[in-house]
């Protein structure tokens, strides 16, 4: 390309509305150009990024992430030249002059020597995907954590029903069931009307709302909730918690997570056996560690909450009574500045560690 068509094709393409890069190698095999639409957009002009190396250096300033792009790039061009196409595309997360990220799909065309390459802004289609998959998620969320709350219930149900067909209920055990299933459908209930609030009062999106937690008072709370299941296995119920015991999280969230992970623990543990709950303050996160003897899980449980890869094997760990309300209060936390480590085995029992970060 000769001067005078060089300047006329570099004023053509300062018309064009979206950010676009000239790499022309015959006229500096190191130097770029931007037109207006990538000035005003991303912020950048040729002083601020005169060649490759600081394109790579400013735009993606993480190295880790930028390894991944150029990686990337490399190869979407390498494959595009062995198939003989003259274009490819890749989508990458950029730092702009106003530090702030935007997402682009970059579409690279090269005539020759001659490289152009396009800016298409992804960044509210990111934004929505996002968005949309946070909904599917957590809608997923709440309904496993309601099925999950919903089985044992129905299962004293089926008990009175599949009683009264085989004949063999007295008054004292139909009253012994009606007891627990009125517990467990207060518990069901109180579950679910804050549920519809919060999703109503925001659009049916739930939003995370940190506050203070007094956990020697959601504790009792909780002890009281549970007294019923505790006397009948005679299970003792200790909580070493240093003073007041304040987290701040979702209390919403914090009450699914904690029940689910202490139900568990009352599930497995024998006739006289004795649940710790403590709480230990790190320096990044405080720690609410629940301890209970009895059958705990093996390897290949633990792996399948951990990573969910294996579905046939989580159905038949639920079943077995592990893993639903666990991968329920995991999922939470993850999702919400937050993690669950479970350490267990048969012959030791298990430790389940809530971990909120600061």
């Amino acid at each position: 390309m000769n001067n005078i068509n060089r300047n006329t094709f570099l004023k053509a393409i300062d018309q064009v509305i979206t950010p676009v890069i000239i790499d022309d190698e015959r006229v500096d095999i190191s130097r770029l150009y931007f037109n207006s639409a990538f000035y005003n957009e991303v912020g950048y002009d040729i002083d601020d990024i005169p060649n490759h190396a600081t394109w790579w250096r400013t735009v993606y300033p993480d190295p880790v992430y930028r390894e991944e792009i150029q990686t990337a790039w490399n190869n979407k061009k390498t494959t595009a030249k062995a198939n003989g196409n003259h274009h490819f595309s890749l989508a990458a997360r950029i730092y702009c002059a106003d530090d702030s990220y935007k997402w682009y799909e970059f579409h690279s065309v090269a005539v020759g020597s001659l490289k152009m390459i396009t800016l298409l802004n992804i960044s509210r289609i990111k934004e929505k995907n996002e968005k949309l998959v946070n909904v599917i998620q957590q809608k997923t969320l709440l309904l496993s954590v309601l099925t999950h709350e919903v089985r044992s219930p129905l299962s004293n149900i089926k008990a009175i029903l599949d009683g009264y067909q085989m004949s063999y209920l007295n008054k004292g055990r139909i009253c012994e069931i009606a007891s627990a299933l009125t517990d467990q459908l207060s518990y069901l209930l109180n579950m679910v009307a804050p549920t519809r609030l919060r999703m109503e009062s925001q659009r049916e999106v739930f939003t995370f709302k940190p506050e203070e937690i007094k956990l020697r008072d959601f504790l009792n709370n909780c002890r009281h909730i549970f007294t019923r299941v505790l006397n009948d296995q005679q299970i003792n119920l200790i909580f070493e918690i240093p003073g007041p015991g304040i987290i701040y999280y979702d209390q919403f969230a914090f009450d699914i997570i904690f029940r689910n992970v202490i139900d568990n623990a009352i599930k497995h543990t024998p006739k006289n056996g004795v649940i710790k709950v403590s709480l230990r303050y790190r320096e990044k996160y405080s720690s609410l560690i629940i301890t209970n003897p009895g059958n705990g899980m093996i390897a290949e449980q633990i792996d399948t909450m951990e990573h969910q890869n294996n579905q046939h094997n989580a159905g038949r760990d639920i079943a077995d009574g592990f893993g639903l309300g666990l991968i329920s209060a995991k999922e939470i936390l993850e999702q919400h500045r937050g993690g669950l480590r479970i350490l267990s085995s048969p012959a030791t029992g298990t430790s389940c560690e809530i971990m909120i970060y600061n």
